[in-house]
């Protein structure tokens, strides 16, 4: 048995608590090591962290409207020519992890009607890259969520409506359906075996290297205890 701080561990307890102990730090081990988000997702005071832009009118903070209040509102004119847009850079992206965005979408005005593609969302281009194009004429919230692949360490996210036939696949004509977006994020799952190997530097390395000699010493004090009986 063993004695660690007044308390008194027998064998087979002493070898649950250490593997218990490795398997945390090894689970520690395999979560990103930075998680990003996108700063003032919610929207709650202010759209600081964004930028807003537009045609005739662009986009704006709105502190009376959201899921809860506030969001950002995209609505221009409904020109063919430009789109009411909301763009953020994400930096510290994994190459080739998979990221998924969540978004809330609220139709705010329909003019003139829908085309099924009046809101999407870009990857470093509008309207030169859509990653997700739909629409919303209800009167609800609705959770939007769609993926990428980064393929650099930063990418500029984009979320942009009333779109027209600049966009790639997009509607055949200029829409004018305007929205409120809000409790936007980023989600990555784990990046699986096709990962860089973390530097030996990285904190749960060298608490695990530490239990793994800590349990290794204590087997063989185990061992040749047994052996002196």
């Amino acid at each position: 048995m063993r004695y660690i701080a007044g308390t008194v561990f027998r064998g087979d307890k002493m070898n649950r608590i250490s593997l218990a102990s490795i398997t945390a730090v090894l689970l520690l081990g395999t979560a990103p090591l930075h998680a990003q988000n996108f700063a003032n997702g919610t929207f709650n005071t202010d759209a600081s962290g964004w930028a807003l832009s537009g045609g005739c009118v662009p986009a704006a903070w709105d502190g009376g409207n959201g899921n809860p209040p506030g969001s950002v509102l995209l609505n221009s004119c409904g020109e063919g020519n430009s789109d009411p847009a909301a763009a953020q850079t994400i930096s510290g992206l994994t190459p080739g992890a998979t990221y998924t965005i969540h978004v809330d979408v609220h139709l705010q005005v329909n003019i003139g009607g829908g085309t099924g593609k009046s809101f999407g969302i870009f990857l470093d281009n509008e309207p030169g890259n859509p990653i997700l194009m739909t629409e919303f004429l209800d009167g609800n919230w609705h959770t939007v969520t769609t993926s990428f692949v980064a393929t650099n360490t930063s990418h500029t996210l984009i979320f942009a409506a009333e779109l027209d036939t600049r966009t790639p696949g997009g509607p055949g004509v200029a829409t004018d359906v305007s929205y409120f977006i809000d409790n936007v994020s980023l989600t990555t799952p784990f990046l699986g075996p096709v990962t860089a190997v973390p530097a030996t530097s990285d904190p749960a390395l060298i608490v695990l290297g530490a239990l793994l000699a800590a349990c290794g010493a204590l087997a063989l004090r185990r061992r040749y205890g047994r052996r002196g009986r």
